[in-house]
């Protein structure tokens, strides 16, 4: 398959599993993260104190309890929508369909050995860093800086490819897991054997994935626009907050059908990378 194949058969997909889009929101969603900060000063110290009392007295246990729950439930949601969506991929090319209840089901059976993949893949992949990092840090200390970079340049050389390869793996590892139910170890086994003589082809549905992700990245600041326009317009007339209102009632519906549409695609794309050439 070319690249631009791959691409038309993952916004067709994308488009045909609507039903599916909730599971995209959530994948989608799981590649976003977010992080912010604060600070005080001394005129709130006495209020700061307060805040702290009242803090203090809050049930955390029952708090962190809370958390983890939630925490958890995210991570399960979030390999169960990974599973509907390989699932419902496959079932829209063999011209099915598959209902949102249908995915979660689907989803549930497979969510244990998804997880079990990722993490397989973590540790793989810090693993690797730790094992290239260590020695420049050696050769920083004890043998100069000179030392660390001729180390660093050949390191990076081999951990590219190296930290590439092991994504592949663990992408068509999900997919090979879930389609021919196989366990995480037996799914990995097998991703390394299909990568073997694959490498072009998996690299054009990377190039197929970024493809797709921009262009949707296009459709999000397309979206943008009417805000931009209506708050340059009517701020000046009708005031902030009437604007404000509007304009997050514009955005959170189609920043979720955004998110929806990545979602599937990102995982259409690997689903129909696979299922293409272990068909072939």
């Amino acid at each position: 398959m070319t690249i631009r194949e791959i691409v038309v058969q993952g916004i067709h997909s994308t488009r045909a599993c609507t039903s599916l889009w909730v599971f995209g929101f959530v994948v989608g969603a799981a590649s976003a993260s977010s992080n912010g900060g604060g600070k005080g000063n001394e005129a709130g110290a006495g209020a700061a104190g307060l805040a702290f009392a009242a803090l203090r007295d809050l049930p955390w246990a029952a708090i962190a309890a809370a958390a983890a729950v939630l925490v958890i439930g995210a991570v399960i949601l979030r390999f169960v929508s990974e599973g509907a969506l390989i699932e419902g991929v496959v079932r829209s090319r063999q011209g099915g369909s598959m209902t949102t209840r249908e995915g979660l089901r689907a989803g549930w059976a497979h969510w244990g050995v998804l997880l079990r993949i990722a993490l397989l893949y973590f540790a793989a992949t810090v693993g690797s860093l730790v094992a290239l990092a260590v020695p420049c840090v050696l050769l920083a200390k004890f043998a100069g800086v000179v030392a660390a970079v001729a180390y660093a340049i050949p390191a990076l050389l081999v951990a590219v490819p190296w930290l590439v390869t092991i994504y592949l793996v663990q992408a068509f590892a999900s997919r090979i897991a879930v389609l021919e139910d196989r366990h995480a170890l037996d799914a990995i086994a097998k991703a390394r054997l299909f990568l073997h003589g694959r490498l072009a082809h998996a690299l054009k549905v990377i190039v197929a994935s970024f493809i797709g992700t921009m262009a949707i990245a296009a459709a999000s600041v397309v979206a943008v626009l009417p805000i931009v326009v209506m708050v340059v317009a009517f701020v000046p007339l009708l005031g902030i907050i009437p604007v404000a209102i509007a304009a997050v009632l514009w955005i959170v519906p189609v920043g979720c059908v955004l998110t929806a549409m990545l979602g599937t695609f990102q995982s259409s794309v690997w689903t129909i990378g696979y299922v293409s050439e272990a068909a072939a």
